[in-house]
């Protein structure tokens, strides 16, 4: 009833909007016919099920994928606790029959012997939001560190030009967040200081490396990094782009920064002065914090973005989700598959962002940003 109710008061509510929802209706249905009656009845889903691991891991060596599973288990269980510990929201009801229903429609589709690492993986993000409002403050901050620290390390025993697929995109994604926020941090605060020596190549750095396409930035890492290191120590491919990529995106992340800066009122940096505060010290604990919240969106809009934008390492060779799913359709097998695989693809990073975006409406709700 209540869908009927609400029907007839936003489509059916007058002769006007009733005749423009049939026409709208209309339009949809003639224009998602062809894709409807293909997508049910032509279109060959069996090919990605059929290349779900090397959609995944690419050529990841199949006896070391366990390392592959416990990074994905570990980094939920940690992304959990941490939001839960942040927000003290529970997980609802939902997450867990998402769970649930989504290992059942994936179950036939692996081996049997990742079986549990699937359970595992599907389980540790509303866990850890579970267990988080339990886990005191003060250990949170040790164990993300333990837990980034393993996260590279596992993958340290498997050669780096094997490491491929979807977990090669999570990777470079943190990688990338990981060495771009610190950076762009230092960027804002040289270009909102008042020394002119960093103001100035603050302001260089920031202008000239938006003034350039991505595309060029990782180009150029590629080839001009090995060049500042010596022939015994030369960085793998994976590395050099991911160090361009980090200066490409904290860029941007230091004008972001920079605007939460200016949106501090002048009287919290009087504040910080009367109560004999240094420069550091007002901007670690009085500026920082408040410039931050204040641009949380943004930043998890740029977050959204660089797991997006992983998808340009592929021109390089660097065996990513993008560069796998166009191997899969060269495969004289899965010809004419085309369709399918960059359907699946570009679910994956549908779902991903999905996913940040989700977690980031839901942090700034339990901060209080936007509310007055």
């Amino acid at each position: 009833m209540k869908a009927i109710n609400w029907a007839r008061e936003n489509l059916f509510n007058g002769v006007f909007n009733s005749v423009l929802t049939l026409v709208t209706l209309a339009f949809l249905y003639v224009s998602t016919k062809g894709i409807l009656h293909w997508a049910f009845y032509e279109a060959k889903w069996s090919v990605v099920p059929d290349n779900m691991r090397l959609l995944m891991v690419g050529p990841f060596p199949p006896e070391e994928v366990w390392r592959v599973w416990a990074m994905l288990v570990l980094t939920l269980l940690v992304a959990g606790l941490l939001y839960g510990n942040s927000t003290r929201v529970r997980p609802p009801l939902w997450m867990w029959a998402g769970a649930l229903v989504l290992y059942a429609l994936i179950w036939p589709a692996v081996f049997p012997s990742t079986r549990f690492w699937l359970a595992l993986a599907l389980l540790a993000l509303p866990a850890g939001m579970l267990l988080g409002p339990l886990v005191p403050r003060r250990f949170l901050t040790p164990l993300a560190a333990v837990a980034l620290i393993l996260l590279f390390v596992l993958p340290s025993a498997v050669n780096p030009n094997q490491w491929g697929g979807f977990f090669l995109t999570v990777l470079i994604t943190v990688g990338v967040s990981l060495m771009a926020f610190p950076f762009g941090l230092l960027l804002a605060l040289g270009r909102t200081g008042k020394l002119p020596v960093f103001r100035t190549l603050s302001v260089l750095y920031i202008e000239l490396i938006r003034g350039v396409p991505l595309v060029t930035v990782l180009f150029l890492s590629w080839i001009m990094v090995p060049l500042f290191v010596p022939e015994q120590w030369r960085l793998p491919d994976l590395i050099s782009v991911s160090i361009g990529f980090s200066m490409f995106a904290a860029a941007y992340l230091a004008e972001y920064v920079r605007g939460g800066i200016q949106g501090v009122p002048k009287g919290q940096y009087e504040a910080a002065w009367a109560l004999g505060l240094s420069g550091s010290q007002s901007a670690r604990f009085i500026i920082l914090p408040q410039a931050i919240r204040s641009v949380i969106p943004a930043l998890i809009g740029q977050e959204i973005a660089i797991f997006k934008d992983t998808s340009l390492v592929y021109i390089l060779g660097l065996f990513d989700l993008l560069y796998m799913a166009l191997t899969v359709t060269k495969n004289p097998k899965y010809l004419g598959t085309d369709r399918e695989v960059l359907l699946f693809v570009m679910f994956v990073y549908f779902v991903g962002a999905a996913l940040m975006s989700y977690a980031s409406r839901r942090l700034e709700r339990a901060m209080g940003l936007g509310t007055r």
